[in-house]
Parts: structure tokens; C-alpha cells; sequence
């Protein structure tokens, strides 16, 4: 038994001087909430919750609220402590099970440190040795159609042969979007685009049956989550969709992916461990979709977070284990510079890294004061306007 004796967040930042633009908006810098778990025999756990655009709400309640949980606690007891965690944050939503995925994570972190062996092998991934990836995360936003062609060349260059596409600017300029990352990386590459929640359920399905004719790999999260009926909406679109339909980056637990599948939302369920509910949660959403036959494609976004996606996707069921999302733009230090050592990424493919527990660690004990924490929104969202009936569910229209 090794009981926990201190949990802690750290807030860092990294600037993006170029900028980067989706439907959601323009980014100027990275943020991330990074989670540590220090126990009685002096080892640390790291993690990463997904800060939600609120990283000091995110540590306030790690650090508040579920830390006064499990102090004191075995920190070899994760099904138990994620339980009372989740059990007694009710009332915090979405933001809790963020909050505990990072905990979660560096809970397994820290029994992988301390049994000297990886995440993957945990979880009984130890026999994945690379795990195939898509380009995402901050690549392939709005642009003009030159400097989209000649990044789609890059990656196609790199050896991805699965690219994703920022969509929800208007239905005609992410065609056109789609049309030229077609033809900039040939037919044999699977072209995703993700509508950041831009449109209306009416407005999805044109875009979805337009997409049909560039054998488009799916069409991601096109419509609000965030209202009440988004399941039901979201399986009407797929039963009428002539592409593949792909959610689940901003599904918490696996109650919620559940009533996702039993709407029948989904082709390709993508949940995120430091959103979901971590680690053990994203086990329990993956044996959910392996009942389905639902491919499950891990969604990532910065550093620490990432390389828990790549332990998380190596123990997937192999018959739904898909692509996991990679940030393959230029300069990406939260992970490639924090990470040590980086992630080996070849022909698509990410190594499972093995040392003990993420196989990670920082360079140095003041390896995090170069990524000061900026102030302010990772993301300037534009104000959000529906453009449909609010009070009535697009399937019952059906």
C-alpha cells in the first residue's frame, strides 16, 4: 500500500504566434492542466484533464474538491477512488469528470512507475507496438486553398494516410476544402472533416450527402452537443447520411456514450482520456462500442494527454481499435519537448512508448517554468447563434 499524500495541478502555456482558425474560433497559444499525485513513498503520477477553456476552474476543483477525496487514500485503489470521485461530484457536470480524468491518468501513471511497467501492458495492450494515426489537433484549419494543398502534400509526404479537415466555416467553403485536400492527397487517403458543432441538423445532412462524392472517411461532431436531444439528432443524421459519422470528443462516461450508441449516433465513437473520465473510463466507453462494432478513434489534444491516448488505444479490442488523432503541425513543445522521450511518430504510426507507467517524464525539475501560463481564452470563440428551432428535436421531424 502506497498511500496518496499530495494532489496538485500546474497550469502552462505555450504561444502560437502564427495563430490557428476553426469554427470554434482563433487560437493564439496552447493551454494545459497538468495533474500530479504524489504518494507516502515519494513517487509522482502525472495526468492531464482537459482544461475546457477554464484551466483555473479545472485546478480549483482537482484541487478543491477531489483531492480532499483521496488524500490519505491507497493510491493503488483506482476503480474505487475514481467511484467516489465521480460519486461525489455530481453537481460540477462535465467539468468534474474532466477533472478526474486527470487524476485517473496519473493514477496510472504512478502504478506503472511503481510495478516498472508500462500503461499499455496494464491494461493488456502489450503486444501493440505502434498505433496507427490520423492528422488533426491544430492542423489543417481555415486557409486559402494553396497553403492547404501544400500542407496536405506534407503530411502526405510524412507518410499519413489519414488526414482530417477543419470544417463549419460555411457549407461551400468546406467543400471546397474537402475538394482540394482530395486532390492534394490523392485517392488512396482517408479525408475526415470535423464541423466543430457549426451547423444545424438540416444543414449537416446537406453537407453530408455533398461529401459523398470525394469518398469522404466521416463527418464529425456537425451540430451542437450540447442541448438535450444532441443523441437523438445525431442518429437521425447517421441513418440518413450517405458518410460515415464520427462523435464522442465531447462525451463524459460511459453513461453518456451510452445513450450516444443507443441512439445510434455513431460510426466512429471518439472519446479523449482527459475528458471522458480517463483511462478506466474510456475501457468501460471502449467495451460499450466492441459490443457495437463501433471502431473507437481516440481523440487527443496537447502533450500529456497524448501519449495516455496512445497507452489507452494500444489496448483497445483490435477489431475496433481505429486511428488515434496526432497533431503533426510544426512545433508542438508541450508534447515534444515535455515529453521526454518524444513520442517516436514514423509513417503515421506512433510507438508505444515503454518505459514504466506512461513511459514518460519533464526534462528537468524546472522544465515547466519556460511554459509560463498566458492568461485568458486558448480559443476566442465568436458568440454562438442557433439558426434552427431550439424546442424541436430534428428526429422528431423524421
Amino acid at each position: 500500500m502506497s498511500r496518496i499524500t499530495k494532489v496538485a495541478c500546474k497550469l502552462i502555456s505555450e504561444p502560437l504566434p502564427a495563430g490557428w482558425t476553426a469554427a470554434h474560433g482563433t487560437s493564439h497559444k496552447r493551454d494545459e492542466c497538468l495533474v500530479f499525485v504524489t504518494t507516502e513513498d515519494g513517487l509522482v503520477g502525472m495526468g492531464e484533464a482537459y482544461h475546457a477553456f477554464s484551466p483555473k476552474v479545472m485546478a480549483s476543483i482537482v484541487e478543491e474538491h477531489l483531492a480532499d477525496i483521496i488524500v490519505g487514500r491507497d493510491s493503488s485503489e483506482i476503480q474505487l477512488l475514481w467511484e467516489e470521485m465521480f460519486f461525489s461530484a455530481g453537481q460540477l457536470g462535465s467539468a468534474a469528470v474532466a477533472a478526474i480524468s486527470g487524476i485517473d491518468i496519473a493514477l496510472w501513471d504512478l502504478m506503472g512507475r511503481r510495478l516498472n511497467r508500462p500503461i499499455a501492458d496494464l491494461l493488456g495492450g502489450g503486444g501493440v507496438r505502434r498505433v496507427p494515426t490520423y492528422v488533426g489537433c491544430m492542423c489543417l484549419g481555415f486557409q486559402d486553398a494553396k497553403s492547404l494543398r501544400e500542407e496536405v502534400r506534407g503530411y502526405v509526404a510524412d507518410g499519413f494516410t489519414a488526414l482530417k479537415v477543419r470544417g463549419g466555416l460555411n457549407l461551400e467553403a468546406d467543400l471546397e476544402a474537402v475538394a482540394v485536400t482530395r486532390e492534394a492527397a490523392g485517392a488512396y487517403i482517408d479525408i475526415m472533416i470535423d464541423a466543430n458543432s457549426a451547423y444545424s441538423p438540416p444543414e449537416s445532412l446537406q453537407l453530408a450527402r455533398k461529401l459523398e462524392r470525394y469518398n469522404t472517411f466521416w463527418l464529425e461532431d456537425p451540430f451542437d452537443f450540447s442541448v438535450a436531444y444532441h443523441h437523438a439528432d445525431m442518429g437521425w443524421l447517421r441513418r440518413n447520411s450517405p458518410v460515415p459519422i464520427a462523435s464522442g470528443g465531447n462525451v463524459y462516461t460511459r453513461f453518456n456514450a451510452r445513450s450516444l450508441i443507443d441512439a445510434g449516433g455513431v460510426d466512429y465513437l471518439t472519446p479523449d482520456v482527459t475528458k471522458c473520465g480517463g483511462i478506466s473510463e474510456g475501457l468501460k466507453i471502449a467495451a460499450l462500442a466492441s459490443a457495437f462494432n463501433i471502431t473507437v478513434a481516440p481523440h487527443t489534444v496537447v502533450g500529456v494527454g497524448t501519449v495516455a491516448g496512445v497507452h489507452y488505444a494500444a489496448a483497445l479490442p483490435t477489431h475496433i481499435r481505429g486511428h488515434l488523432e496526432w497533431d503533426a503541425s510544426v512545433t508542438n513543445p508541450l508534447r515534444d519537448e515535455l515529453c521526454v522521450p518524444a513520442l517516436d511518430i514514423a509513417n503515421g504510426s506512433v510507438l508505444v512508448p515503454r518505459g514504466p507507467g506512461l513511459g514518460i517524464a519533464l526534462p528537468g525539475p524546472d522544465a515547466l517554468e519556460r511554459f509560463a501560463f498566458i492568461a485568458g481564452r486558448e480559443i476566442s470563440m465568436p458568440p454562438r447563434q442557433r439558426r434552427w428551432d431550439p424546442n424541436r428535436p430534428q428526429a422528431a421531424a423524421e
